[in-house]
């Protein structure tokens, strides 16, 4: 399928307003392909265009998507439908459009969730999503700078907001964004000891 075909599959199956967030997040996400450079731009609009492909799928269809797929999904993710879209909407991707490229896939299954070992488009989705020119959440702009700023920085900022917002709801957080969290961390730690600041 080329792309305008896709931009009509998703106004047929979307909001108006959740159709407006997914071309925002492929322009973020274009965005900082370019900024980061390392990332085809037009691969980065792309998996920004689908990300929530499967967002306003009911929940029945979202989960047998989700069930159905052979990404690692773990047992904190079954048991929470706030993250169901991201991984029925790979399965979607790969399963009736027939997309491959895996680096595509991953970005749309981890979006909300983040994970360990994220390549540089995934990192990009993941931020596109959360500085998205709609977003007005109290810190956004603290969030756009950070994600301008580097991406293990955005990811970071990112992901304590999300960890947070999960530990407040008491919901289930997923090893994959623990482990997403510990991995940057890490990374501003051996960066702070670089340029000679100890913790």
């Amino acid at each position: 399928m080329i792309l305008s075909e896709y931009e009509t599959y998703l106004k047929e199956t979307l909001s108006v307003k959740r159709f407006r967030h997914s071309v925002n997040v492929a322009s973020a996400s274009k965005m900082l392909a370019k900024h980061y450079g390392g990332v085809d731009s037009e691969t980065a609009y792309f998996a920004g265009l689908v990300h929530d492909i499967c967002k306003e799928e009911p929940k029945d269809v979202q989960f047998s998507l989700m069930m159905q797929s052979t990404l690692d999904v773990c047992d904190e993710e079954r048991r929470s439908w706030k993250v169901w879209h991201g991984i029925a909407g790979a399965q979607l991707l790969q399963t009736r459009f027939g997309v491959t490229d895996l680096d595509v896939l991953n970005a749309v299954r981890y979006h909300t969730v983040g994970r360990g070992g994220m390549s540089m488009l995934e990192k990009i989705v993941f931020l596109a999503d959360v500085i998205s020119e709609e977003r007005d959440y109290p810190d956004v702009e603290i969030m756009r700078k950070r994600a301008m700023e580097s991406l293990e920085s955005g990811m970071l900022y990112a992901l304590e907001m999300s960890i947070l917002k999960l530990i407040h709801r008491e919901a289930w957080i997923p090893h994959h964004t623990i482990d997403a969290y510990h991995e940057n961390l890490a990374a501003r730690k051996a960066a702070g000891r670089m340029n000679g600041s100890y913790e």
